[in-house]
């Protein structure tokens, strides 16, 4: 009898983490696209701060600082079911924002301050299509967080599917 009660203990703790790990996998995406972005714009710091251009530095390390706050947040996720990430979401919007306003920076005087790196129109077409991508993926993200809190995501069913059968 004894072993019974242990193999249904351990049965219980597979399926409770399945579910724990079906949580924390529906961010994935977001988490390695936060990442991504953290890298990127410390990247980008470090270079502006080799260059001493100080209102570059300033955007690049506010938006390090945000992409850092929002990673912290999505450690979080492996023991908190809650759907929302609002960090996140702020973080994604300011990222498309600062892109849309980069883009267009990259066209005016500005940009030696911001891209004092840019010396041809083939590092000037790459650094927009950068950016562009990042707009794009940033985007993506956003509407993947939407879809988590309004349960369109695949995972909704599945993680519905493995609480019943617990």
């Amino acid at each position: 009898m004894g072993d019974n009660s242990q193999t249904d203990s351990v049965e219980k703790k597979k399926k409770a983490d399945t579910i724990k790990y079906l949580y924390f996998s529906r961010y994935l995406m977001i988490r390695y696209s936060v990442v991504l972005f953290l890298f990127v714009n410390l990247f980008w710091l470090l270079i502006l701060c080799q260059y001493q251009k100080w209102f570059g530095i300033i955007v690049a390390a506010g938006m390090t600082l945000l992409a850092a706050i929002a990673a912290i947040e999505q450690l979080t996720k492996m023991h908190n079911r809650q759907l929302d990430v609002p960090l996140t979401r702020h973080y994604f919007w300011a990222q498309m924002i600062v892109n849309t306003i980069l883009i267009f920076c990259a066209f005016l005087p500005i940009k030696k301050q911001l891209f004092p790196f840019i010396t041809t129109k083939a590092t000037l077409s790459l650094i927009i299509l950068l950016l562009l991508a990042g707009l794009i993926l940033a985007y993506f993200c956003e509407k993947r967080i939407h879809n988590i809190n309004s349960g369109k995501d695949k995972y909704t069913k599945v993680i519905k599917t493995a609480e019943k059968s617990c």
